[in-house]
């Protein structure tokens, strides 16, 4: 085995070029196949950590999508305050309203205008959200009056206090001053939105400065016990009862959203399907053109060593023999595209998930499956060579020198 590795090496060598060529075809298509995975993966493991924190059995409820086609009523404060009183099944809710993205500062350093500013009760941690890291959460108290206290993301304070504590320290959110009293766990982020570079700030205070009457207010809720029995019965009851709010009739259609936490998930991985699905189709029409050359090239090599065969098999090489040399060439030429296609592959993908902010990747699956396909591409592309030289004529071989 060691002298067909080692004449192997020797005929690339002989053919660089064409070799090389090959072999940049053979790793352009594993390329573009492991960056794409890698990239989709880390994209998959950052959202379903964002959105796993609250388990599959909690639901949201919020304004339909302003593109919709039927007029937008927003789920105001007044409607999720109302739905709070009357909801009587065993859960715990949490209000919220989005601000926005803006730009905060502290002891005269600015961020970006990024920086995602979320008006939210006690609940909100409670649910899992979002995990302190150090501090404390709001109390009730403070949620209903007008507290200028905030909660901050771990960007934000790496960034903008710089090493200093900043707990007790003020934050200024547009025109007020509000003190840090706890700071979040580091979770990652995805395109640059998470709870790193989020700031909680009470309702209350919220709505004595930024809410309107009739801002757009969201409900997280989570079922307390049985999961799988009371998210049924939870969630039944929280549409109907959102439904009389908003005075319409338990039978009407709603004119709110009322989604799972995990629906998003269950949409990437959707998505995921149909650009893995792309992806393969993509490497292996590349691949299947990289077979084509590596035959080619093993063509032309037998042909330009025919003497050489007809004299090997008149010295009694078996056909066998003969057949194996070509195609130890081609498995060696399809191996060296594939881990160069591996490795290129693995730096373009986990550059883009960084990109996105999503964690570093080994897509194991499809690190295996690249190198079952190249190897497979590299025995079928050698076949017909080494089948053509294993079968000539030792003495019509030799006439040709």
């Amino acid at each position: 085995m060691k002298g067909f590795f080692n004449m192997a090496i020797d005929s690339l060598l002989d053919n660089r070029l064409r070799s090389t060529l090959t072999i940049l075809i053979i790793a352009t298509g594993i390329t573009s196949l492991v960056s794409i995975q890698t990239a989709i993966e880390g994209l998959s493991r950052s959202v379903e950590k964002s959105f796993g924190r609250m388990g599959a059995h909690c639901f949201t409820i919020s304004s339909l999508d302003k593109k919709s086609e039927r007029a937008v009523r927003p789920v105001s404060y007044a409607d999720v305050q109302e739905f709070v009183r009357r909801f009587d099944t065993k859960a715990v809710v949490s209000i919220s309203s989005s601000m926005g993205m803006q730009k905060v500062s502290a002891g005269g350093v600015s961020s970006e205008p990024t920086i995602t500013i979320t008006a939210t009760d006690e609940n909100h941690l409670r649910m899992g959200l979002a995990s302190l890291a150090v501090g404390r959460n709001f109390n009730h108290r403070e949620v209903e009056g007008s507290n200028d206290i905030c909660i901050i993301g771990d960007n934000i304070a790496r960034r903008l206090f710089k090493g200093c504590d900043p707990l007790g320290a003020p934050l200024r959110v547009g025109a007020t001053d509000y003190v840090v009293t706890g700071i979040m766990k580091r979770e990652g982020s995805l395109f640059g939105i998470g709870t790193d570079n989020t700031v909680l700030i009470p309702l209350g205070a919220a709505r004595a400065r930024f809410l309107a009457s009739d801002a757009y207010c969201s409900l997280d809720i989570m079922p307390v016990g049985d999961e799988k029995l009371l998210f049924e019965e939870a969630w039944e009851r929280a549409l109907v009862v959102m439904k009389l709010i908003r005075g319409l009739r338990p039978q009407d259609e709603a004119d709110f959203t009322i989604s799972r936490s995990d629906s998003v998930i269950r949409e990437l991985d959707a998505l995921k399907g149909k650009l893995s699905a792309a992806a393969l189709v993509i490497g292996l029409i590349t691949l299947l053109g990289a077979s084509v050359g590596l035959m080619n090239i093993l063509l032309v090599s037998v042909r330009e060593r025919t003497s050489e065969i007809g004299l090997r098999k008149a010295l009694g090489a078996r056909p066998s023999t003969i057949a194996m040399q070509f195609l130890t060439e081609a498995v060696l030429i399809g191996q060296i595209g594939c881990a160069a296609g591996l490795l290129f592959g693995l730096i373009f993908g986990n550059l883009v998930a960084l990109l996105m902010g999503c964690p570093f990747t080994l897509p194991w699956r499809w690190l295996g499956l690249s190198v079952l396909l190249s190897l497979l591409v590299s025995i079928l592309s050698g076949y017909l060579p080494a089948r053509r030289a294993s079968l000539l004529d030792p003495i019509a071989a030799l006439r040709c020198e």
